[in-house]
């Protein structure tokens, strides 16, 4: 199956039908803005499947989002990302003042 890519302006003015489409197909259809991809649209269906491949179950997604919000499904948030983030927005301002 080929991979399907639409302009988001499509995507909008024909939002039934790309949902039919990735019903019946099971997707992706990847959505571009100004010609680069932007998001992708899957079929139930197949999202499901790829997390159960990710291990993600249920649990551990509301975990993650409760933990991360909008960035809990990220797989480039690992322990070692956590540690130099840290290190890297550490302050050196005590209780408002300047160290």
């Amino acid at each position: 199956m080929p991979i399907k890519y639409l302009p988001a302006t499509e995507v909008k003015n024909r939002f039934g039908r790309v949902l039919r489409e990735v019903a019946r197909s099971g997707g992706p259809i990847y959505v571009e803005r100004d010609g680069k991809p932007v998001a992708v649209i899957l079929s139930i269906r197949e999202y499901e499947r790829t997390r159960r491949r990710a291990g993600l179950t249920p649990k551990k997604t509301e975990l993650l989002r409760t933990a991360f919000g909008m960035w809990a499904e990220r797989s480039d948030i690992d322990e070692d990302w956590l540690k130099e983030s840290r290190v890297k927005w550490e302050s050196d301002w005590k209780n408002g003042e300047s160290a």
